[in-house]
C-alpha cells in the first residue's frame, strides 16, 4: 500500500484487538500513521481521522510552499522575496535607471544539436552558460534565467 500511496498522501489507522506494546510498535512500524486497538470508542476514530488528514492537509501546504519559495530563488533576489512577504498585498516597485536585457539565441542550434553527440552539446552549453555567469558576477549583474 505505501508503495502506491505514502503517507502523506493517504493516511492509514490501523485497527486491531492486538493491544500489546510490541504489537502497536509493529503496526506503526508497518506503515501506519496511527494504530487504534479494539473495542474502540468512535469518537475517538472520529477525532484521529480527524487529526490525521490535518495533518495531510498542512504536509500538503507546506510541500507548496516550498515548491514556491524555491521557484521564487531562482527568478528573484532574496531581498525582493523578503520585501514581498514583508508587504504582501501592497504593491512593490523598484526603478533602475540603468538595465539592459539580454535575449540571446544559438545560430542554427537544431542543426548544431542533431549533428554532434547530447554529451558534446551539453559542454557547449555548460560552457556558455558558466561565460555569462562569469561576466554577470564580474560585472556584478543580476541575472534572471
Amino acid at each position: 500500500l505505501r508503495e502506491s500511496y505514502p503517507a502523506t498522501i493517504l493516511p492509514v489507522i490501523m485497527i486491531s484487538a492486538r493491544s500489546s506494546e510490541s504489537a502497536i510498535v509493529d503496526g506503526l512500524q508497518s506503515g501506519c500513521n496511527d494504530y487504534v486497538t479494539k473495542p474502540f470508542n468512535r469518537h475517538e476514530l472520529l477525532a484521529r481521522i480527524s487529526t490525521q488528514l490535518k495533518v495531510r492537509d498542512l504536509l500538503r501546504i507546506e510541500v507548496e510552499s516550498a515548491s514556491s519559495e524555491a521557484l521564487l530563488e531562482r527568478m528573484l533576489p532574496k531581498h525582493l522575496i523578503t520585501d514581498l512577504k514583508q508587504n504582501e498585498g501592497k504593491m512593490i516597485v523598484e526603478e533602475h535607471e540603468e538595465v539592459t536585457i539580454l535575449f540571446s539565441d544559438i545560430v542554427q542550434y537544431t542543426s548544431l544539436a542533431a549533428s554532434i553527440k547530447t554529451e558534446e552539446l551539453i559542454m557547449i552549453l555548460n560552457n556558455m552558460f558558466s561565460g555569462f555567469d562569469e561576466l554577470c558576477d564580474k560585472h556584478g549583474c543580476y541575472k534572471v534565467e
